[in-house]
């Protein structure tokens, strides 16, 4: 490959890393970048990030990201970073080499050992973007590939060597340390070029865990993040739903109304009329377990519900740990986040107890409830024992269109203990699992396709 080609390769990656970190780039910018750095090429660092932030950034936030992915892109590269020389005792990296030398390869002790220890780690970083370019680490696509480049650009410098050696029996500290310093040093670089071609401010990470992983286990703080991710997918349903309404067929034409409009027109016929259909919207009646054991499912289950009242019919929402109460008009009244805190707060106390709620829901809304009902009832279904309410249930479900069960735990674990999910099942119209966000999205898809 020629300089030029190097050159043009290197800006063509700065470009995707800019727009992976939202700074919008034109094709028509990228080639003034190319006559930039094709111009003043690449020895003076400084001379380059400002001809290149003229070019390609344009808004205050465009520079502030253009500024940390230029740093992240041409400066943190691997063994940057000195090792702790507390860590290699006191008798001084000659001897530590010294120790190795009839023990390990030449090339492991001259190419990787020697670098780090003499502080000549320039060429050991030169190799690692070597590597990294041999094994298409720019190529990057997901936060689960990560420490497969680690390992492989570890092996392609000779760190499995230094594995297998530890490996055979017990090291000294100071070798063992040597050992993980290196590879820290490879996760770091895989780490930084995935934030370059992948997830430049860690949103998506965020994201994955929160659409795949179990949000159970989600740490709290990643909690702001998830709630964002809530949001946003749920405008994305939204949005869809509304464009299936307006864009599904109107029905049929309504002739006399038709007739009847364009007499003004001589009869010619500009302004069709269609056939109304007067539909009463459904009720869907929200019971959920707010007990600590479901409590964080429960948490952005609700929110999710919450985000969709522009296109799902009135909601109706119940909540318990032991007694129950509707909670409709916090969350009418009240902005999502502090009416599900709220809630989680005052019903989340003492022992789950299904019976009792749903004795305390047929009180409140027997009345109410029609074939035009949608009953959605989320929680484990442990009841500690208690009676289940089963005969509650069934009389519930009778008076309802429809009942939908949606349980965080898995399946293999309905049947054991105090769980009666398997006796609570005959009488639903469906049960699903509901432990991550692509679950409930899944299911709030379902539910509106069935209740509009």
């Amino acid at each position: 490959m020629t300089d030029r080609q190097g050159l043009d390769r290197t800006v063509a990656l700065f470009v995707r890393a800019l727009r992976n970190a939202d700074v919008r780039v034109s094709p028509a910018e990228t080639l003034d970048a190319l006559a930039v750095v094709n111009h003043i090429g690449t020895g003076d660092k400084s001379l380059l990030r400002d001809a290149l932030s003229m070019s390609l950034a344009k808004t205050r936030a465009e520079k502030q990201s253009f500024e940390e992915t230029f740093e992240r892109f041409f400066g943190k590269f691997a063994f940057q970073e000195p090792p702790k020389r507390s860590m290699l005792g006191s008798a001084g990296s000659d001897t530590v080499l010294d120790s190795l030398r009839n023990e390990v390869s030449k090339d492991l002790v001259e190419g990787v050992l020697k670098p780090i220890l003499s502080g000549q780690r320039d060429a050991l970083s030169l190799r690692t973007q070597e590597a990294a370019n041999e094994a298409g680490l720019h190529n990057i696509g997901s936060l689960r590939e990560k420490s497969g480049y680690a390992d492989l650009l570890s092996d392609r410098i000779g760190l499995d060597e230094l594995d297998r050696y530890i490996g055979t029996e017990i090291r000294s500290p100071e070798v063992r340390y040597l050992r993980e310093y290196a590879r820290t040093q490879i996760r770091e670089f895989v780490d930084n070029q995935y934030r370059n071609h992948v997830d430049a401010t860690g949103k998506r990470a965020i994201h994955d865990a929160a659409t795949s992983g179990n949000l159970g286990h989600i740490p709290l703080a990643y909690q702001e993040a998830i709630r964002e991710v809530v949001q946003k997918l749920a405008a994305k349903l939204v949005k869809k739903h509304r464009k299936k309404s307006l864009n599904q067929n109107r029905g049929r034409l309504d002739l006399k109304r038709t007739l009847r409009n364009n007499v003004a027109y001589d009869g010619n016929l500009f302004e069709l009329k269609w056939q109304r259909k007067r539909s009463d919207a459904d009720t869907v009646f929200v019971i959920c377990d707010v007990s600590g054991s479901v409590a964080q499912v429960a948490r952005f289950l609700l929110l999710f519900l919450y985000e969709l009242v522009d296109i799902l019919p009135k909601i109706r929402a119940f909540v318990f740990s032991s007694t129950l109460g509707e909670v409709t008009d916090v969350f009418t009244d009240k902005p999502s986040e502090q009416a599900i805190e709220e809630t989680l707060f005052e019903w989340g106390k003492g022992n789950t107890d299904y019976g009792r709620a749903l004795q305390d829901f047929r009180a409140l809304c027997a009345a109410d409830l029609s074939r035009r009902s949608t009953l959605i009832v989320f929680g484990d279904a442990r009841s500690n024992y208690y009676d289940p309410g089963l005969s509650v249930f069934q009389d519930l479900s009778r008076r309802v269109k429809q009942v939908f069960w949606l349980n965080p735990e898995d399946r293999s674990t309905w049947e054991e203990g105090d769980s009666e999910m398997r006796r609570y099942a005959p009488h639903c119209t469906r049960v699903d699992l509901c432990s991550k966000l692509k679950d409930i999205e899944r299911f709030a898809d379902r539910l509106v396709e069935r209740t509009r």
